[in-house]
């Protein structure tokens, strides 16, 4: 089970998300809250949870120091933040801060639910619609590890067309109505294309397939 504490000012947006994943077996919100007072409160009395889900922006935050707050609490839990709009900066310092994912509103449910497990099993995760915002700037926060030279790694026809459209920013549901496949399909291959490149996250997957030529800048 993926426990979550949801955090955002908002009463509708945070109904609606707290709604999706109701419909999910493996995850379970176990606390809101729609400032920072009542997320560290949450956070304080907390045993479960294993994301905290929050807007950027939450009414009390500073962000940067939240994480750091959170590194050295509760390691364990990973930070997601949630935001209206892709600015490259706050991307990056969130993520070199030690967040475990930045998402922006206007990605569709299932690349929600695929962040959130993705994050869960240890993962990062950068929405598609930042990544594309990002490709300039890349080489800051990717992990030198992520563009050293892996022998014996092959792909197929499909990955790296799902490859290209990813580094085009294509979100899963675009690339799998380009595709004709379904969106888990295209979650299945993202999947396997982070495992199989040892990446981290969207960003540093199409940062290696970049480096070796697979698609083209």
């Amino acid at each position: 089970m993926i426990n979550i504490i949801l955090a955002e000012d908002h009463v509708l947006v945070r109904k609606a998300i707290r709604s999706l994943f109701e419909n999910e077996s493996d995850i379970k919100v176990t606390g809101e809250a729609d400032d920072a007072n009542q997320l560290d409160a949450l956070i304080a009395s907390d045993t479960e949870s294993d994301i905290i889900l929050t807007e950027l922006t939450m009414p009390g935050m500073d962000t940067l120091a939240f994480i750091e707050q959170m590194k050295a609490i509760c390691p364990q839990k990973k930070v997601v933040f949630l935001s209206t709009h892709d600015n490259d900066r706050e991307i990056i310092n969130t993520i070199r801060a030690g967040a475990s994912g930045y998402l922006s509103k206007t990605i569709d449910i299932s690349e929600l639910l695929f962040a959130i497990r993705h994050i869960h099993n240890n993962g990062q995760y950068i929405c598609s619609n930042s990544t594309k915002a990002l490709m300039k700037k890349i080489d800051q926060i990717a992990e030198p590890a992520s563009v050293e030279l892996k022998s014996g790694i092959e792909f197929s026809t499909r990955e790296i067309e799902i490859l290209t459209l990813m580094g085009q920013g294509y979100t899963n549901h675009e690339i799998a109505d380009k595709l004709f496949t379904s969106k888990r399909t295209v979650e299945s291959y993202r999947q396997n294309l982070l495992n199989k490149t040892e990446s981290r996250n969207t960003a540093s997957l199409i940062k290696f397939a970049m480096h070796h030529g697979i698609i083209k800048a």
